[in-house]
């Protein structure tokens, strides 16, 4: 049985990431001048400020787990990010058997440029904390990286990071160490993924 404390435990890196990267580059207010006595007497009251548009729900852009090239996965639970200040959620998969999880986190950022360094961060991370891992380019999104073959008390984790357009994604396969999930299947997984996304954030 896979170890359930273990489920989010890379994909949530990348909020944490995320954080540090915006805290380190805050945008100042420009000043807004005082208005002049005669302006104060003689200004009409401001028009209405319309209601801001609300943010998407992110749910409709994660993938089914009939997307999940394995059998027996049901629908997804999700969940906020651990991190208040920044955008997206998290999606957990899991099959029938709990023997295989599925552990998503996708960010939105202000931009791909943002995205993208996010994801530099996590996947450096990543690989720092995951030693005897192999980290492999593919093609999945934008900067796509598939870090695989990292085990942990008799669990095997398979870690596919990427972007699309501006939103950075995790997507953590969990399962027994002797039966790892497959590159090709998590691969899968991540281009529907990815087309989901780039259709509407990219």
């Amino acid at each position: 049985m896979v170890h359930k404390a273990a489920r989010l435990t890379a994909a949530t890196a990348l909020g944490a990431l995320v954080l540090a990267g915006c805290a380190s580059s805050p945008t100042a207010a420009a000043p807004v001048p005082a208005p002049t006595p005669a302006l104060a007497r003689t200004a009409e009251p401001p028009p209405p400020v319309p209601p801001a548009p609300s943010a998407p729900d992110l749910r409709q852009f994660v993938i089914a787990a009939t997307d999940i090239p394995l059998p027996g996965f049901g629908a997804p639970t999700f969940g906020p990010l651990d991190e208040s200040a920044v955008e997206g959620l998290t999606a957990y998969f899991e099959s029938e058997d709990g023997e295989r999880q599925l552990g998503q986190t996708i960010v939105l950022l202000p931009d791909a440029d943002a995205a993208r360094s996010a994801l530099q961060g996590a996947a450096t991370q990543t690989e720092q904390q995951r030693p005897g891992a192999q980290s492999t380019p593919v093609p999945v999104g934008d900067g796509g990286r598939l870090i695989s073959g990292y085990q942990r008390e008799g669990t095997a984790s398979t870690l596919l990071l990427f972007t699309a357009g501006r939103a950075s994604v995790a997507m953590d396969f969990r399962s027994a160490a002797t039966d790892p999930v497959p590159a090709e299947t998590a691969v899968a997984a991540g281009e529907r993924q990815a087309a989901l996304l780039a259709s509407n954030f990219g």
